[in-house]
């Protein structure tokens, strides 16, 4: 007896058509990225920054399309870890994260100090077990909260904040000892908030392993990966990134 062929059979065809065809891989990517001036932010409603233009400029030389999405990073580096076309910018690339994604990069070097009020003379910091006698701030779900993770700290010994901006209001207020930063995103926060630049200094290094990556989903097209990374490198070879922090960055007192 033959089967009588249904609407829905003819659906379900063409499903099974679309995902095995070469439009299947069509889809637009979703890259992430959350508030870290000035690398990547919003600002007058446009998304701005360093790792912004240099990402968006190697993708204007590419057919990919894509939509920029901000997301607090902790969520952020989740989602991509389990969704495809799902990247996230700009990420430490530490050892925890490696084999969670295929790396787009890098973006920048990566020297990850920490900074003082300089009236603060009795913090003294040879080693990274000194650093567990002061109270030090750190981005959730950033790479300085994986490293005193990775290094044995007690939570009481570091505050957690969602923003750059939260971490300096608390160490000029004295609520906190160190924060963590590099030179760029520390003179350009501080400058744009109107404090007094001179009046911090480093304290310690306290990390320079890695870079500064693109980070994505391991199931997205090898392809399109590719194709990103292969424009990245042109422009990073380029003077125009230096073109760019000048721009953001016009002065490091």
């Amino acid at each position: 007896m033959s089967r009588q062929w249904k609407p829905k059979h003819f659906i379900l065809l063409l499903i099974a058509f679309f995902y095995s065809s070469p439009y299947a891989n069509a889809q637009d990517l979703t890259i992430f990225f959350d508030i870290w001036p000035p690398y990547n932010y919003i600002e007058s409603g446009k998304t701005v920054g360093i790792s912004t233009e240099l990402i968006e400029t190697a993708l204007k030389n590419t057919n990919i399309k894509y939509k920029l999405v901000q997301h607090p990073f902790k969520r952020a580096i989740l989602t991509v870890e389990t969704t495809p076309y799902t990247m996230v910018y700009t990420v430490a690339r530490i050892p925890q994260r490696e084999d969670a994604f295929t790396w787009i990069g890098p973006l920048h070097p990566r020297k990850v100090y920490l900074y003082k009020l300089k009236e603060r003379t009795d913090i003294q910091i040879a080693n990274v077990e000194d650093i567990k006698k002061y109270h030090t701030g750190a981005l959730s779900g950033g790479s300085v909260e994986q490293f005193f993770i990775a290094n044995g700290f007690h939570t009481s010994r570091y505050y957690l904040a969602n923003s750059s901006e939260q971490l300096v209001r608390m160490l000029f207020a004295e609520r906190i000892d160190l924060i963590p930063g590099d030179q760029l995103d520390i003179a350009f926060l501080i400058n744009s908030m109107e404090y007094d630049y001179s009046r911090i200094e480093v304290a310690y290094l306290l990390d320079e392993e890695g870079g500064y990556y693109l980070a994505a989903n391991k199931n997205t097209p090898h392809d399109t990966l590719e194709k990103l990374q292969k424009s990245l490198n042109k422009v990073l070879a380029t003077g125009f990134k230096d073109e760019i922090i000048k721009k953001y960055v016009k002065q490091l007192k």
